[in-house]
């Protein structure tokens, strides 16, 4: 999808280029526009990163903090510009003025507009719209600026609480009611002191809880916390979703009707993917927000295809937990073609690798009135 928008914005600045130079002025303003809207927004998600806020709450807090804080620089700036200009503005006038006259009679610079003016204006037009091409998804990609804008979103949980959540795909499991069930009883068996069960969070889709609704009513009464995820939608243009928002939507309300139905309590988080997945359309994040659902996004991803975790998960794994004390949202996927037993055993490990953290459902390590106490 960055991809195409790319290669689409860049063709377009390039015909209105080719049909209307005259319009090079109204693009560059445009482009510039959006450069410092995404560099100010590149500022905030930094900012935000390195404070490790914890939901859309505290993000936009920090925001606007930060805001304040460039404003309280920016201002001091911009009145010493002026009177810079005020001051020297006529020397540097007529002193740029004399070298663009000698870059003209030497030929460096053209001093007519079907080749000078134009060229230049081409290449910045381009480079900002390059620049803006590639910034957006970049963004997109390391921070969820949209979830945060508007829904309420959770990378993350409360740091130093020892508490993380573990999270899987329904469709990972398997479909087999005993070795499913072989693989929760063998969690319950690892249950930290105080737990009633390591707490498994499975993510659904409409399918699922249409399809498997006694399994799923099964894992809730053993403990195991279940939320929706978007379903992907098949025979997408060229993977694009960005005009499958209305349709996620609907369905996401139909899964909220569903899930509704089968646990007799409303749906409380959503789960958003991956950037170039329909989970993070603006559309689906407003929707799941008016519907009273929180959307998590994942702090650290294992990916899972032998038979063992290696060294490398292992230490991805703990440093992420040790480093904040709790509050990680760890996602587990499977490739296909796992066998339930080497499931049971890769979920265990994990779990082994969480020693001195309780395992609890998202509602429990992503909380909007934590209190503030360190441990």
């Amino acid at each position: 999808q960055a991809i195409f928008a790319g290669i689409s914005m860049l063709l377009s600045c390039s015909i209105v280029m080719e049909m209307k130079p005259e319009a090079s002025k109204a693009l560059v303003i445009f482009l510039l526009g959006s450069l410092f809207v995404l560099l100010v927004t590149y500022a905030f998600a930094s900012v935000a990163d390195t404070w490790y806020t914890v939901g859309s709450g505290q993000f936009q807090m920090v925001s606007l903090d930060t805001a304040g804080m460039m404003l309280f620089v920016m201002c001091p700036v911009i009145i010493l510009h002026l009177r810079f200009l005020d001051k020297y503005g006529d020397s540097i006038a007529s002193k740029s003025t004399m070298l663009k006259e000698y870059l003209q009679s030497t030929g460096v610079l053209s001093d007519g507009d079907m080749y000078g003016g134009d060229i230049i204006s081409f290449s910045l037009v381009m480079t900002l719209a390059m620049i803006t091409s590639v910034g957006v998804p970049l963004l997109n990609a390391l921070s969820p600026v949209g979830g945060y804008l508007f829904s309420r979103a959770y990378t993350h949980g409360q740091p130093n609480t020892k508490k993380v959540a573990m999270c899987v795909n329904f469709s990972d499991l398997p479909k087999n009611a005993e070795k499913r069930i072989h693989i929760l009883n063998s969690l319950e068996k690892k249950k930290a002191d105080g737990q009633t069960t390591v707490v498994l969070n499975t993510f659904v889709t409409l399918e699922d809880l249409k399809q498997f609704p006694t399994e799923l009513k099964s894992m809730a009464e053993k403990g195991h916390a279940i939320a929706l995820v978007p379903s992907e939608f098949q025979g997408t243009f060229c993977g694009l979703s960005l005009f499958q928002g209305n349709k996620a939507t609907r369905e996401n309300e139909s899964a909220r009707h569903e899930y509704s139905k089968t646990f007799g309590k409303e749906p409380s988080w959503l789960f958003s993917k991956s950037a170039d997945n329909i989970g993070r359309h603006p559309s689906l994040l407003r929707g799941a927000s008016d519907l009273g659902m929180k959307v998590a996004y994942w702090s650290t991803l294992v990916q899972l295809t032998g038979d063992c975790l290696t060294s490398d998960q292992k230490r991805l794994i703990s440093g992420d937990c040790t480093n904040k004390n709790g509050g990680s949202i760890i996602y587990v996927t499977f490739e296909q073609g796992v066998s339930s037993s080497n499931i049971s055993n890769l979920l265990g490990e994990v779990v082994d690798v969480l020693d001195g953290f309780n395992i609890e459902s998202l509602s429990d390590v992503a909380k909007d009135d934590a209190r503030m106490i360190l441990k």
